[in-house]
């Protein structure tokens, strides 16, 4: 192959890896989610099957957290308009939307800062006006851990941004994490349901995490899950924290931390509307339909980056050389939501330093593109959602002497790709399920 057709290849494989990644992102948008999910039919609400009547004396609230809560708080209002009453979103910077009758408050992902403290707690004020007889739509997604912040009076909040941003470094799955955030709250874990008495709740949560599991999106702040401080403690050894941490949580730990909460028995109808599964399965028809053979890895990726890029490269070089699992041309989706132990001084984030492995793994099998991305739009604390790799990306790099080896040691992949050219920038969505890799590899 000449060096001219080889690189019109890798241009028309970026292209259609792109167009797969956003056809993805469109079909699971916030406001599909919701249309599909809530109607409005003269005086009844019906919300994913469950039907509400609205008689005059029952007042319709909408709160909220996450990423793609602003843009799934607007939809509600054009479905259901004067019904709502009130209500309290809290969003990520950049992403509030016009809202007339549900108030939005911005506040920092992924380490709280005093918005989202101020905002938290300005919800439970409200909330605390909603009477037994009413109904509470809240919409969640990724991001909710952060933007829902409210830990307990006896710690200090600059002591509780440090453990997340510990928590973000430590290599330890979302579930884990989030059950440490759980350990020190007074909304997560369940712990704001009740703050909206007997009022029915039907929760509306665009998963991020590997099961779908409602206790874990946004740290379930709906979702009975109490978490010992035993538990916390034990996963803070685990990971090497309890000697980095400020000592106070962990001596509030040691006290027996939070109060225990008995099992409500409030009526809460848990949906669970949107998830990577969806957004890999519209991804895996639109390839097929681009003339690919198509093949969807139906297991959850987790587990260090480095790793699951090898786990994929080894897989993609399985077709290009064997045709197997699928034919060439081929495309190959993931999902899920793997961790980096951050060890170096450098710059990017879980999808990029994936990228950055698989390039090396794939370093001279050509015809191969690899995308790997967040939905969010956000890989780690950068502008980019992601990278994109090639058979030739790390052989280009070596030869204008970008050694790949040293980027990874320092985890400074977001530099390495800016310097080769294979940053995906998108935006923030204003979504947010998971990561999804998509690899596409030619004859």
């Amino acid at each position: 192959m000449t060096e001219k057709k080889k690189e019109e290849l890798y241009q028309k494989q970026r292209d259609n890896i792109e167009r797969l990644f956003f056809h993805g992102l469109e079909e699971v948008s916030p406001e599909k989610i919701i249309r599909s999910s809530v109607m409005m039919d003269e005086d009844v609400i019906t919300i994913c099957g469950r039907s509400y009547a609205m008689p005059e004396e029952r007042r319709v609230w909408v709160f909220g957290s996450g990423k793609a809560a602003g843009r799934m708080a607007l939809e509600l209002e054009n479905i259901l308009g004067r019904n709502i009453y009130d209500g309290i979103v809290i969003c990520p910077y950049g992403l509030k939307t016009d809202t007339r009758r549900i108030q939005q408050f911005e506040a920092s992902h992924p380490v709280p800062d005093l918005n989202s403290l101020t905002a938290t707690y300005e919800m439970v004020d409200v909330a605390s006006d909603v009477g037994d007889t009413d109904l509470v739509i809240y919409v969640i997604s990724g991001g909710s851990s952060s933007l829902l912040c409210m830990p307990d009076e006896s710690l200090e909040f600059d002591e509780v941004r440090s453990l997340y941003r510990h928590l973000l470094q430590c290599g330890a799955p979302i579930g884990e994490v989030n059950r440490i955030r759980k350990s020190i709250s007074q909304v997560k874990g369940g712990r704001l349901r009740s703050r909206f008495g007997n009022a029915a709740v039907a929760l509306l949560a665009v998963s991020d995490v590997p099961g779908n599991d409602p206790a874990d999106i946004g740290s379930g702040p709906l979702v009975h899950d109490p978490v010992s401080p035993e538990d916390a403690l034990a996963l803070l050894r685990t990971y090497d924290l309890d000697r980095k941490i400020p000592k106070s949580i962990i001596r509030f730990l040691e006290k027996g931390g939070a109060p225990a909460e008995n099992r409500p028995s409030f009526d809460t109808h848990i949906n669970v509307v949107g998830s990577a599964e969806k957004v890999a399965e519209s991804i895996r028809k639109e390839a097929e339909s681009m003339g690919y053979n198509a093949f969807l890895n139906n297991d959850f990726l987790t587990g260090e980056a480095r790793q699951v890029a090898k786990t994929i490269a080894e897989l993609s070089v399985d077709v290009l050389a064997r045709d197997r699992p699928v034919a060439k041309p081929a495309a190959l989706v993931f999902y899920g939501e793997t961790t980096v132990t951050v060890k170096g001084s450098g710059k990017g984030g879980r999808n990029q330093e994936l990228a950055l492995c698989a390039a090396m793994a794939l370093e001279g099998q050509h015809c191969i593109t690899l995308l790997s991305g967040g939905t969010d739009g956000k890989d780690g604390e950068t502008n980019a959602a992601g990278a994109i790799a090639t058979g030739q990306t790390a052989l280009d790099a070596r030869k204008n002497d970008i050694n790949p080896e040293t980027f990874l040691e320092n985890n400074d992949s977001w530099n390495f790709f800016r310097k080769t050219d294979g940053l995906l920038i998108t935006g923030v969505t204003g979504n947010n399920l998971m990561d999804i890799q998509i690899v596409l590899v030619e004859k």
